[in-house]
């Protein structure tokens, strides 16, 4: 060996071989920087990097798209944990826009909050719907409390209405008296 090697003379000749391997490995270069940007992350390695930025929800069926955007908005969000902010970064990877009624707006119930989630033309399914209660929960602040989870379908289409009014009087005349 040409380079000093860390192993004890006494080391066997199975160790000597694993360091030589791992002298290879090291040699390939790693661009780490790649790596760690959800940007330029090969797609197989995104799940790593969202576990070592603390993603709190992830899933496999997501499209790239949205799993990129999670891990984006993975530091922001526990930045602003406990924020209005933060319910909306949860929300909106979904692409669903988001209306928060905080009970000062309302007249409810002290630390009381209200969502109206407007979706997409396909609606929502149970299991999703499930998973905006417990992201919602996570980034909500802790004294508040969710009093109503509405969702909101705007339907858009061609209404054809109309009218008709009728109105009369009946007036019956009378001869006049003769004096």
């Amino acid at each position: 060996m040409s380079e000093p090697s860390l192993l004890p003379p006494s080391a066997s000749d199975f160790m000597r071989c694993v360091e030589r391997g791992a002298t290879r490995l090291s040699a390939l270069p790693v661009s780490l920087n790649q790596l760690w940007d959800p940007d330029t992350c090969p797609v197989a390695l995104l799940p790593y990097l969202a576990w070592a930025l603390s993603v709190d929800r992830w899933d496999r069926d997501w499209t790239e798209e949205t799993k990129r955007q999670v891990i984006r908005d993975a530091w922001v969000i526990h930045r602003h944990k406990g924020t209005i902010s933060a319910i909306r970064r949860v929300v909106e990877p979904f692409g669903y826009v988001i209306n928060v009624t905080e009970w000062w707006e309302t007249g409810d119930p002290r630390g009381t909050f209200r969502l109206d989630i407007g979706v997409l033309d396909t609606g929502i399914s149970a299991a999703t719907y499930t998973e905006l209660e417990r992201l919602i929960d996570d980034a909500r602040p802790v004294s508040r409390h969710l009093t109503g989870l509405n969702i909101v379908q705007d339907i858009y289409g061609d209404v054809y209405a109309g009218g008709a009014v009728f109105c009369g009087d009946t007036i019956e005349v009378y001869p006049g008296e003769v004096v």
